[in-house]
């Protein structure tokens, strides 16, 4: 049971991730639209000004043309893999932050004149860390860096562009902006320590609540729901459990089984039979009513399906004693009753128990004249 709640927790978070997935890919997809509407405003505006020194079509080619079709070709694999592999939720996070870089690569480059844009590259690194994964922001770093430096060491793509070694203050702005790249990546992972430890402790938190509250509605002795969580149970009932079978079953001679073997024997018989309950009955409810008292929900069965299980039940809880160790036989009797909308609870145990004891007054008559 604490397995499965930890894994809809990370189900949950997995959703999250699932959730960021979209909006990461939605802001590539804005950033490629943003980047072409941005270009064509500057095309028109250096165009008024007169300040463009290459011909038109030169300019529209090296500005607008190859840098938006080089994001448009990143963001088809991007979406093309995403496509392939959509279950893969991993493999998507790599694809997208990786992309994500790509594309800052490509506006850098073309526009590499303007130092401060290797601010740019901060973009998809703070992004991916959002995942709360080591080894993806890592590597996001690392390409952002080996970015940062091939789009200003080895392509020129602007002739107007200030080359490395032309000056001292390009250099030293170059390794300037580099190690302010290197302390957003220590940001991003000191972010997802921090986020991780509180994950950690939420999720921490939610085992404990779970375990406390599985300790309050399971039975210790027999691990069947208890009294506590019947009641819960039967406080919800309403019209989409109209045909459910309820059935009471009590222990014939159980005060026989304690007062002849003690009640140590008395509680490995309980022990065995609520394993035979939770054997018969693994796709329903089973509870320990109280004492050698217990109550089954049956959903999706008719009663006479509820009836035969009963009875297998029956004629398994006699063989847990050995023949002779007390003078009556040792089995569950049963009553079964359907639920009807609008029955209270009270209704629907007390149904169930008149069913029971016209059983007991049978097997006891049985019991009488042998």
């Amino acid at each position: 049971m604490i397995h499965s709640h930890i894994r809809s927790i990370e189900f949950e978070y997995e959703k999250v991730s699932r959730h960021w997935l979209v909006i990461h890919t939605s802001i590539s997809i804005g950033l490629t639209i943003a980047s072409f509407l941005l270009e064509l405003i500057v095309f028109f505006v250096l165009d008024r000004l007169d300040m463009i020194s290459s011909t038109l079509p030169r300019y529209m080619i090296r500005y607008l043309i190859i840098p938006t079709g080089l994001n448009l070709l990143i963001l088809l694999v991007i979406l093309l893999l995403r496509k392939l592999y959509p279950k893969r939720l991993s493999l998507q996070t790599y694809v997208v932050s990786l992309g994500l870089v790509a594309m800052c690569f490509v506006l850098f480059t073309i526009h590499s004149i303007f130092p401060s844009l290797y601010f740019l590259f901060a973009i998809p690194l703070m992004f991916s860390c959002l995942y709360g994964n080591y080894i993806l922001t890592t590597i996001t770093a690392v390409c952002v860096l080996v970015a940062r430096i091939v789009g200003d060491v080895v392509i020129v793509w602007d002739a107007d562009k200030v080359l490395l070694l032309d000056n001292e203050y390009t250099a030293v702005n170059f390794v300037l902006s580099l190690l302010i790249l290197v302390g957003f990546y220590i940001a991003c992972m000191t972010l997802i320590f921090f986020e991780k430890e509180k994950s950690q402790a939420a999720i921490k938190k939610e085992i404990e609540r779970v375990q406390y509250r599985h300790g309050m509605i399971i039975d210790q002795l027999t691990s069947l729901y208890n009294r506590t969580a019947l009641d819960e149970v039967l406080a919800h009932l309403g019209e989409n459990d109209d045909g459910l079978v309820c059935a009471m079953m009590d222990i014939d001679h159980f005060k026989e089984v304690n007062d002849t073997l003690g009640h140590l024997i008395g509680d490995d018989y309980l022990k065995r039979f609520g394993a035979i309950l939770r054997t018969e009955c693994a796709q329903h409810l089973v509870f320990r009513y109280g004492g050698d008292e217990f109550c089954i929900l049956f959903t999706g069965i008719s009663q006479e399906e509820a009836g035969s299980i009963c009875k297998r039940i029956y004629r398994e809880s006699a063989k847990i004693l050995e023949s002779g160790r007390i003078r009556h036989t040792a089995a569950a009797s049963y009553g079964l009753t359907v639920y009807q909308v609008g029955q209270t609870s009270d209704e629907l145990i007390q149904a169930a128990d008149n069913a029971l004891y016209v059983q007991k007054r049978m097997h006891k008559s049985n019991d009488d004249r042998r």
